[in-house]
């Protein structure tokens, strides 16, 4: 990776932590020569100048943020944890200041993270969509009601879901509502999209793993006694309103995100402090 020149920082104005490691990261690379172009992720965003990378500070939200208006430019992000878990946090804050030089001389390694990408159609016209995806799709009701989703996976039926929704994300995405919901948890570097219901009414539903080669295909299906609302969450940060028979149509997006990490990152080491795995 090249020398880091310049740098866009990404911070969540909400949180105080976040505002003062993004105050002390910008005091460190500006007294070092790296010009650093703030932009708070609670305001509207503007054209974002051509930088070396970026920097998301906060939660796993930041970095979603970020993601989706950085899908454009093949800038690298590298996140520091200001929220709770962090999932998609390359390093916490301290360890980021103890190696910021490492990280302006271009010695962090860059992890490639696949995209999800959502599309709805109403009959023959598409009324949302594409949008970028780095978690996950989630196609739920608004209310506490159970409904109906059919499903084809390429051109093969797959099944009809009957519960309080489906989520559909990336390995990125695995650790976040499709781990709450009991999918499995997959390595960033699979070409695979997940599938999850959420409460299904059945027993006999169980999550899947698919390859990310074939596109998949949900179709919303009438309410059975009234309409309800039924919504497509991005990300959960983009939501859009689903009418009986809109089809939503998922697939593997064609560009990817990169993620920085120390050259001694490992995933494993992330889940195990973040999962407590092998704690009593």
């Amino acid at each position: 990776m090249k020398q880091i020149k310049s740098v866009a920082l990404f911070y969540n104005s909400k949180r105080k932590k976040a505002i003062t490691f993004a105050a002390g990261i910008e005091k460190r690379l500006s007294a070092a020569g790296v010009p650093v172009y703030k932009i708070c992720v609670n305001d509207v965003f503007y054209e974002l100048k051509a930088v070396d990378a970026a920097i998301a500070v906060g939660g796993d939200g930041t970095v979603l943020y970020a993601a989706r208006h950085l899908i454009k430019r093949p800038v690298p992000t590298l996140g520091i944890n200001a929220g709770g878990l962090g999932f998609l946090s390359g390093m916490e804050n301290t360890e980021f200041l103890l190696r910021i030089r490492e990280f302006m001389a271009g010695r962090f390694k860059k992890i490639k993270r696949s995209l999800l990408s959502a599309e709805v159609m109403r009959g023959s016209k598409k009324v949302f969509g594409p949008f970028p995806a780095l978690n996950d799709c989630v196609i739920r009701s608004t209310e506490a009601r159970a409904f109906n989703l059919n499903v084809s996976y390429g051109s093969q039926f797959l099944s009809n879901y009957f519960g309080d929704g489906l989520i559909v994300c990336t390995p990125t995405g695995s650790t976040a509502y499709n781990l709450a919901a009991l999918g499995p948890i997959a390595m960033p570097e699979l070409e695979v999209a997940l599938l999850s219901p959420i409460c299904p009414h059945t027993l006999t539903h169980r999550p899947l793993v698919l390859s990310a080669r074939e596109d998949i295909k949900i179709k919303v299906l009438s309410a059975r006694h009234r309409p309800h609302k039924v919504i497509l969450s991005i990300d959960g940060q983009e939501n859009f309103e689903l009418k009986g028979h809109d089809e939503i149509i998922i697939k593997k997006h064609p560009s990817i995100f990169e993620m920085l990490v120390p050259e001694n990152f490992s995933y494993f080491d992330v889940l195990r402090k973040k999962l407590r795995w092998g704690k009593r």
